[in-house]
């Protein structure tokens, strides 16, 4: 079992989406995470999906469209199923950039959860 956000985890989730994708979609998502305060220090990565390209995992946010960002606690509640939705809406998630890419994205985000739910089953908390 990876460690939640080491590059080992990180390592796995390119292989799980690589290997679930390409996502068909008329975009391409770049979205970038920054998770606080985790064991090791702040986390920064972007996952690229869609487009019917090859799904994508890049070192820190830079080209991302929108990144969220959020405390350790809050990114393994959403990574173990909390819905996002109820977190955004509390303020525990903040979002930089545009806004307005996740809501066009939501039918690709959905496409992805599969994959990243198989990664959350195998990954230690």
């Amino acid at each position: 079992m990876a460690r939640f956000l080491s590059d080992e985890w990180l390592a796995q989730l390119a292989v799980v989406l690589g290997s679930a994708g390409p996502f068909d979609s008329d975009g391409r998502l770049a979205l970038g995470q920054v998770v606080t305060g985790t064991p090791s220090g702040d986390v920064g990565y972007t996952i690229v999906i869609g487009g019917g390209q090859p799904s994508e995992i890049r070192p820190g946010t830079d080209g991302a469209a929108v990144t969220l960002v959020e405390d350790y606690e809050t990114a393994v509640a959403i990574a173990t199923g909390t819905p996002a939705a109820g977190l955004l809406a509390t303020g525990s998630i903040k979002v930089r950039g545009e806004a307005g890419a996740l809501l066009r994205a939501q039918d690709l985000l959905a496409a992805v959860g599969p994959a990243l739910a198989a990664v959350a089953a195998v990954t230690e908390y």
